[in-house]
């Protein structure tokens, strides 16, 4: 009997993680957390799963009486009373980033979804144990702030004032641009480019951090995969290639429009203000970003609020771009309006499509 006992115990499965916190429903366009007393309405959760942290064990959901399982927006098939999944076949299926979808109308009150483990069987000499955490993407953090760290230190070197300048971010809200370096005013020289591909590098670091620890909750971060060390860094230069393609494509758009709407001398310092907000968001999101790593936020919900601070300040940065061209141009608040539409609001509307 006590045999009988150990067998049933030892066998059962061990909780690893409850999955509920984790929980979305869609609201319009947009996720949510559930409310305690809407089980019974909801037809569809949704969650996000980090394969890689989960090797050797099982997804498990139990359910009162029979629903659908989706992953990544495909029928993986029908869970009925309790079933269980392994983890490692559905990463081989489906990549190391799985945005789960169970459809179960009237009965998700029922259900429970959670990661589970096997303790050993009697007679077993090998323990549980738990694997270890994936440091690839640590190592890939630490090697990409170094990299930025030195290139920001080759920056000062070479050009101490104009480094300074670009970092001024009081200068973001002054009305005055006296102060301003000669270099500052040729956006194309050798000097500014290395300042062009320091800020899409620092930005497409901190976006691939972003689009990592949200997991697969942006439809965008479903087609990047950090499986590995140099995979990381793929990434990270692909989005840093993505960004410096953008300030590319932004710099060519005010050249041909500055001169279609007349406003050929505000060339220079429109976009070096953009870039020095760029530079600011970019502060501003490493900041966060180390706050939310600090207090371990695992909410996908708090690196969706990133992109949301980060769209919010570069739209500020185009509201300050026109208060500053209203003071120096003596052309119609109209005329200037058309021209800020285009070269500033309308990309603004273009990345707010991308992530929402």
């Amino acid at each position: 009997m006590i045999s009988l006992v150990m067998l049933l115990v030892l066998s059962s499965p061990v909780q690893v993680a409850d999955l509920r916190e984790m929980w979305l429903v869609l609201d319009g366009k947009e996720y949510r957390h559930p409310e305690a007393n809407e089980g019974e309405k909801l037809r569809t959760i949704y969650f996000p799963l980090d394969a890689r942290k989960y090797g050797g064990l099982s997804l498990e959901f139990e359910v009162l009486d029979r629903g659908h399982v989706f992953i990544n927006g495909k029928l993986l098939g029908p869970i009925q009373r309790e079933t269980r999944f392994s983890i490692d076949s559905l990463r081989e299926a489906f990549g190391d980033r799985l945005w789960v979808a169970v459809h179960a109308p009237g009965l998700l009150h029922t259900l429970t979804a959670r990661v589970v483990a096997y303790a050993e069987l009697p007679g077993s000499s090998v323990p549980l144990m738990m694997p270890r955490p994936p440091t690839y993407f640590r190592d890939y953090a630490i090697l990409m702030a170094l990299c930025l760290v030195g290139f920001f230190v080759l920056l000062y070197r070479s050009n101490p004032q104009l480094t300074l300048d670009y970092f001024s971010f009081s200068k973001i809200f002054s009305s005055s641009e006296r102060n301003e370096t000669q270099l500052a005013s040729r956006i194309t020289s050798s000097e500014n480019l290395l300042f062009y591909v320091f800020s899409a590098l620092l930005t497409g670091f901190l976006l691939s951090a972003i689009l990592y620890s949200s997991g697969p909750f942006f439809p965008a971060a479903r087609a990047l995969s950090f499986a590995s060390l140099g995979g990381s860094l793929l990434v990270g230069i692909k989005l840093s290639g993505f960004i410096l393609l953008l300030l590319a494509a932004k710099l060519v758009i005010v050249l041909i429009f500055s001169t279609l709407f007349n406003f050929r001398e505000t060339v220079s310092f429109q976009f070096f203000n953009f870039l020095r907000f760029v530079l600011f968001t970019s502060v501003v999101l490493a900041v966060l970003s180390l706050f939310l790593f600090v207090f371990r936020a695992s909410s996908p919900r708090w690196y969706e609020q990133l992109v949301v601070v980060a769209l919010a300040l570069l739209t500020l940065g185009s509201g300050v771009v026109l208060m500053k061209l209203l003071r120096k141009s003596r052309l119609s608040f109209f005329h200037l309006f058309s021209y800020l539409c285009i070269s500033e609001f309308i990309p603004l509307v273009i990345l707010f499509k991308i992530f929402f």
